[in-house]
């Protein structure tokens, strides 16, 4: 625990080993959440990294919401034919 001082703008700099071990880098964003009483928690605000993004044009969209179309489809049958309906 390390204890600091509220500047006259309501500032505080989180200790460097802290940062640390958060991982917080300069322009990286928290979030403070007030709990009952006075005590708070400090949180990094985490985006997802970019890479785990696909970026697809309307044609690989549309082709892949078809593809989902024809398997739920597949699925539908299948149930009402295990249910002994048939279409």
């Amino acid at each position: 625990m390390s204890e600091v001082k509220v500047s006259t703008k309501g500032q505080i700099v989180i200790p460097k080993d802290i940062r640390k071990r958060m991982g917080l880098k300069p322009g990286d964003k928290v979030k403070i959440e007030v709990l009952e009483g006075k005590k708070a928690i400090i949180q990094p605000i985490v985006s997802p990294p970019e890479d785990i993004f696909v970026k697809a044009n309307s044609e690989v969209i549309e082709n892949a919401l078809r593809e989902a179309d024809k398997q739920d489809e597949a699925k539908i049958r299948r149930l009402l034919m295990n249910l002994g309906i048939q279409d």
